[in-house]
């Protein structure tokens, strides 16, 4: 733990904050945890999808903000609204990925981008959007889906720094840019490729996103 000295040295208001937290003051921590805790809500917002109890999503990403406050390390990370995002964001996924189907089907169902979105409650007229999947509605233009792009930033982040590539090298550079904002028919131009082929590895990376969150 860092003395009290350093710690009121420390001139950045939310550094000093975690560092007072990680020396055991409460209050800081209670005041980081306020301060962040809309980054838990707007995850909870974009990965809660199919009517369940959202407050599963929340408390795993309360989780997520608590560990941050208490590894935090200004040293080593960026500023702690970057580092609390991935955190939260990891508690999340992970939680997703474990959860037992019975135990936990709140939060298995929170997030069941394969579930067929005409599965439940489906007309006799809608037959043709039975099969018609969460995942498959992520959009490919960043600019009409930005809580589909979120997705996509999220769990392809969390793929990388697990260890994991399921990306091909294509597939890997469309996903660079694509999270930068760009059009399919930007990315296109960028790499100097069709506009087809970049929306086929799009929709590739898509199923491969989704296919990796509930394997």
């Amino acid at each position: 733990m860092l003395k009290n000295e350093l710690i009121s040295s420390i001139e950045n208001p939310e550094i000093k904050l975690a560092a007072e937290a990680q020396a055991g003051d409460t209050l800081a921590e209670e005041t980081l945890i306020r301060n962040y805790s809309g980054i838990v809500y707007k995850k909870a917002r974009v990965y809660f999808m199919a009517g369940a109890d959202a407050e599963d999503v929340v408390q795993e990403g309360m989780i997520g903000l608590l560990k941050a406050v208490r590894s935090y390390d200004a040293d080593k990370n960026a500023s702690f609204g970057t580092y609390a995002d991935r955190c939260v964001t990891n508690q999340i996924i992970s939680a997703i990925r474990s959860a037992d189907r019975i135990k936990h089907k709140p939060l298995n169902t929170s997030v069941s981008l394969s579930r067929p979105v005409g599965q439940e409650g489906a007309s006799a007229g809608a037959a043709d959007t039975a099969e018609i999947t969460l995942g498959d509605t992520l959009r490919t233009d960043p600019a009409d889906g930005p809580d589909e792009m979120l997705i996509i930033k999220d769990v392809t982040y969390y793929i990388l720094n697990n260890g994991d590539n399921i990306f091909s090298d294509f597939e890997m550079k469309v996903l660079n840019e694509y999270t930068k904002g760009f059009t399919t028919s930007q990315i296109a131009e960028r790499l100097g490729k069709s506009s087809k082929s970049v929306d086929n590895a799009l929709q590739r990376t898509k199923k491969k996103v989704v296919n990796y969150l509930w394997k």
